[in-house]
């Protein structure tokens, strides 16, 4: 398994940085890099060799309530323009191009059973200064057998999953249930 987490706040010289590891590596940023491209050849090539992929973003990933009301495709469309959101549609729309049978999900439970890709939402803790990419691998690691068995949290009213969304205009396979459901979301901890 490869946990990539990427920071999505305002990236120095235009460039967001990403970091992860894999399930058997404790080295602190064992893959890194600032391009869409580093990003897209570290992904693609886990998925080659097999393995799953969990990527996560510090950004909204899931409209809820009021927000989720006004959720139509012309929403989902205008935020894919804001930042995380465009890299992953980037991210997805090569994966569509050079490996279409790729799955993506947003639910850890689905992604367990048969998924490729899990795209998660990076929360900072309460109180911190912000989210790194470091520190976000690192919590999915440390929260991941607590998450594997709980079950799916009730939402605060209707859904649209940004993620989900974005998986499915790059043309790869997402359960249309999840359209409706929050994003797995991690709360960072750390540094």
């Amino acid at each position: 398994m490869l946990v990539i987490a990427m920071e999505t706040g305002a990236p120095p010289g235009g460039r967001r940085r990403w970091a992860g590891r894999r399930h058997d590596d404790d080295r602190p940023d064992a893959s890194s890099g600032s391009s869409a491209a580093e990003l897209f050849d570290s992904v693609f090539h886990a998925l080659h060799d097999g393995e799953q992929v969990a990527l996560g973003l510090e950004c909204a990933l899931t409209l809820v309530g009021d927000d989720a009301l006004a959720g139509d495709d012309a929403l989902a469309e205008s935020a894919a323009s804001r930042p995380g959101l465009a890299e992953l549609g980037y991210l997805l729309g090569e994966l569509g191009t050079w490996r279409p049978w790729t799955t993506v999900s947003t639910s850890l439970e689905r992604w367990k059973a048969n998924t490729s890709i899990l795209v998660w939402q990076a929360v900072p803790a309460p109180g911190s200064g912000g989210v790194t990419a470091s520190a976000a691998a690192d919590s999915f690691f440390r929260q991941l057998p607590v998450l594997a068995g709980r079950g799916r949290e009730p939402g605060a009213g209707p859904v649209v999953n940004l993620a989900a969304a974005a998986a499915r205009r790059a043309g790869l396979f997402v359960d249309p249930s999840e359209l409706a459901r929050p994003t797995l979301s991690i709360t960072v901890t750390g540094a």
